[in-house]
């Protein structure tokens, strides 16, 4: 899936959710990765936060991700990890 297509989809699903698609200085501008801010209130389908930094809930969050949004970057061949405590950085695999 393309980086445009992948954003499309996660703001029609998480309406509150502040992407960086350039990077906003986080990741490099390229066609393969964004940043998001994990310091907006997005919460998943099940009422979680999208993001805990500090968490250590592995039944819902993978390593402070949302099992919810790390199975979907997953099924599209992208990834997410910490950039700091306040940014998550989306990879393609």
């Amino acid at each position: 899936m393309k980086k445009a297509t992948l954003i499309k989809q996660l703001i029609k699903q998480y309406p509150k959710i502040l992407i960086f698609a350039d990077g906003n200085g986080w990741t490099e501008n390229s066609p393969d990765c964004f940043a998001i801010s994990a310091e907006e209130p997005v919460m998943d389908s099940r009422g979680y936060d999208m993001f805990n930094y500090w968490t250590e809930d592995y039944k819902y969050y993978d390593l402070g991700v949302s099992t919810e949004l790390t199975a979907f970057l997953e099924k599209n061949g992208y990834f997410a990890q910490w950039i700091n405590p306040g940014v998550i950085g989306i990879y393609k695999d």
